[in-house]
């Protein structure tokens, strides 16, 4: 059926579809623009999903509607109490009247002006990769999305810890990666399973305090007290030198309400270990994506190393250098367009609502495939075709607001965004100075949706040292 919304004529299907062989295909396979639950007609797919209504929904102008116009009707749901489990109650996993408290309290400390003073301390773990990649000769293969996994990691726990803990990040690496593949095994069956919020929590409450447990379900619970007593003692330390603020948990700390409080320690903790988990994960996963779209895209690729070039030469880069790697920010930026790391958004809706007509009763699931509205062609014109240009200064207005959701949208927006692409665009520019990377022959590249979107075999890449670098 078609339902009318002023000008514009919205399609509402009502498939037969199998809601148990959705969800596990969300994992498996995950990311379709068309079929049974994203018909490339519809832009409101109604299913049912564990006796309960579930709606798919990808026309921009609903997903504001989710997001921005009526973002108090909607919750995240319960797959999310996993992450809050793992991570604590931070912008990530809060709601409601805490979530805007505290994003008006945290928000200015990741605004870009702030970032200007991290920037250093972002710099240094490029060095050291790129130390320890020369050693390996001119040409070589690596695992890029381990190495961008690795970096990032390293990049995020300098920035958060400063430069005398940055090798804490990666001391504790294997806990975190650890952490999080424990999350999507829960995750997976929470999608299917759809608990109510309250069980899980009592669960995950379990869990903590059981003597016993499962050998799983024990070491989950090992490599999560890991990364807390890790946190804390961070934490701990730096109260003994108050004032500090040279890194983002200084910052953090700095923090103080209208009445002068300071943020709760637990927030803080909570913060820092959701920065440290969630954050490097999306953008090594984006920037593997991205080394695999230059490397079959040469001539974005040169135009990207004749801008690195000219901008940087030979020196190291400073935060002044970004305006002027434009291109090299719009590769990460269409990178993220067809492999965006988080590659959809699931809500819970709380309070009854209408979309374009169609009534979404209350305690509905609603997922914004953002997969499948990246690759619209309605809202991105060839859009399978890898092609920078939609994001350089001035083009990127040209698409609907919510037709681009790589950090979300709406108010819960991700505070980090800005964090990510200056993380981005500074390991993209410092790589490709020295270094270009090409395919492996042969070797399978196939995205894998689990809590984010990474290639399911890796990405083999051979590097090449690029001729008079140093």
């Amino acid at each position: 059926m078609f339902i009318h919304s002023g000008a514009m004529t919205t399609r509402v299907r009502t498939p037969k579809v199998n809601g148990l062989r959705f969800a596990r295909d969300t994992f498996r396979h995950g990311l379709r623009t068309e079929g049974p639950a994203l018909d490339g007609t519809a832009d409101i797919v109604r299913l049912t999903f564990n006796r309960h209504p579930l709606f798919v929904v990808r026309h921009p102008d609903h997903v504001d509607h989710v997001l921005r116009a009526q973002v108090d009707r909607y919750r995240k749901s319960v797959e999310y109490e996993t992450l809050r489990a793992v991570l604590g109650l931070s912008l990530f996993t809060d709601e409601g009247g805490s979530w805007r408290r505290h994003r008006t309290l945290i928000g200015p400390v990741l605004a870009r002006p702030r970032l200007a003073d991290l920037f250093e301390l972002m710099v240094d773990p490029v060095d050291r990769l790129l130390t320890t990649l020369d050693r390996d000769g001119d040409r070589f293969e690596l695992e890029m999305a381990e190495a961008m996994t690795a970096l990032t990691l390293d990049v995020v726990g300098s920035a958060l810890f400063g430069r005398g803990m940055a090798d804490l990040a990666r001391r504790i690496g294997p806990n975190v990666t650890a952490g999080l593949r424990g999350a999507e095994r829960a995750t997976r069956t929470l999608l299917i399973a759809d608990p109510p919020a309250v069980l899980v929590r009592a669960i995950a409450a379990a869990i903590r305090h059981s003597p016993v447990l499962p050998r799983r379900q024990a070491r989950m619970r090992e490599v999560m007290r890991t990364i807390d007593e890790t946190v804390w003692g961070v934490i701990t330390d730096r109260r003994a030198e108050p004032g500090r603020a040279d890194d983002l948990l200084g910052l953090l700390l700095s923090v103080r309400d209208a009445d002068g409080r300071p943020l709760p320690l637990k927030r803080v903790r909570d913060e820092a270990a959701t920065f440290m988990l969630a954050g490097h994960e999306t953008t090594a996963n984006a920037l593997s994506w991205m080394w695999y779209l230059l490397a079959t895209n040469p001539g974005a690729r040169n135009r990207l190393l004749a801008e690195v070039d000219e901008v940087l030469g030979d020196r190291r880069p400073v935060f002044a250098d970004l305006p002027r790697l434009a291109w090299t920010t719009a590769c990460f930026m269409e990178a993220m367009r067809l492999y965006p790391p988080a590659w959809s958004i699931p809500r819970r809706c709380v309070i009854g609502d209408d979309i374009a007509g169609h009534s979404i009763p209350r305690g509905s699931r609603v997922i914004i495939p953002i997969y499948a509205v990246h690759r619209d062609p309605r809202w991105w014109p060839a859009p399978e075709t890898f092609d920078p240009g939609r994001f350089l200064p001035g083009a990127a207005r040209q698409h609907h607001r919510a037709a681009y959701l790589p950090f979300g949208g709406g108010r819960r927006v991700c505070a980090g965004q800005h964090f990510a692409v200056i993380e981005a665009t500074l390991l993209t520019a410092m790589l490709s100075r020295r270094y270009t990377f090409d395919q492996v022959p042969g070797f399978p590249v196939e995205p894998e949706a689990t809590l984010t979107l990474r290639p399911r075999h890796g990405l083999r890449m051979i590097a090449r040292r690029r001729l008079g670098s140093s």
